[in-house]
């Protein structure tokens, strides 16, 4: 049975430069972000350069993607900041990756550098053919959003998850039989607060009949949505139905 629990963090960035771009998504949140705005308890992967000859977000954005594969940011948010500096050469090959500020935290430093340098090693593509330099520094920020210096931003925020709203009903399996049985099933919450019915799954089941009761009653539930930051977003989740205790 596949298992599968909701997402605890909601994922947005923003594209920029000194000419100001419109707010992109990144990797994977699966949200409108025109309502988003960062505040001081988000958390930030930001890729900054000083050169401001560099105008290219583009051609970054695939390495901040690449961060956030390995870069795992755990509840609640961490209060911890370090950078990351390295150089890459015309070829896009990196060189001399290293910590330039520490957290004071070895493992976090540990993991963040990791995270860059792997990010950085499967970079295959040469510099932009519009920026005249040989190489190019670039510094690899954890910590708040820095919007000033930002060239590429990935913000990272606690979403509140979908609630069932009051006077659900109840999947029609009579209570006398639910003493020890157990239904897990896995949903996805639209926007609306709405149950998507094609993407009920049962993770687990000790009675066939009460899974066909949870499978029919389902689709009428409602939720107050999963909100990132004022944003309603779409939200997979799982339901425990009888016995909670664990498998």
């Amino acid at each position: 049975m596949r298992s599968r629990l909701a997402a605890t963090l909601g994922i947005v960035a923003l594209v920029g430069c000194v000419q100001r771009t419109p707010p992109q998504p990144s990797f994977p949140a699966r949200v409108g972000i025109q309502c988003f705005t960062p505040g001081p308890e988000d958390y930030a992967v930001t890729i900054v350069v000083r050169d401001t000859l560099y105008r290219d977000t583009l051609w970054l954005r695939p390495l901040l993607d690449g961060i956030g594969m390995t870069w795992r940011v755990e509840t609640p948010l961490p209060r911890r900041s370090l950078d990351v500096a390295a150089t890459l050469s015309r070829d896009g090959v990196a060189h001399n990756v290293r910590i330039v500020r520490r957290s004071g935290f070895r493992d976090f430093d540990e993991r963040a550098l990791s995270a860059v340098d792997t990010a950085l090693a499967d970079n295959y593509r040469p510099l932009p053919a519009g920026y005249a330099a040989d190489s190019l520094r670039l510094l690899v920020r954890f910590g708040a959003p820095d919007t000033d210096n930002a060239l590429v931003q990935t913000w990272l925020s606690v979403v509140r998850p979908p609630k069932p709203k009051r006077g659900n009903p109840e999947p029609d399996y009579p209570a006398e039989r639910r003493a020890g049985q157990r239904v897990s099933a896995i949903v996805l919450i639209d926007s609306l607060g709405n149950v998507d019915p094609d993407s009920i799954e049962i993770a687990l089941s000790t009675d066939d009949d009460f899974a066909r009761a949870v499978l029919e009653v389902l689709p009428r539930w409602r939720f107050t949505p999963s909100m990132i930051r004022g944003c309603r977003v779409a939200r997979l989740i799982r339901l425990d139905f009888g016995d909670k205790s664990p498998d």
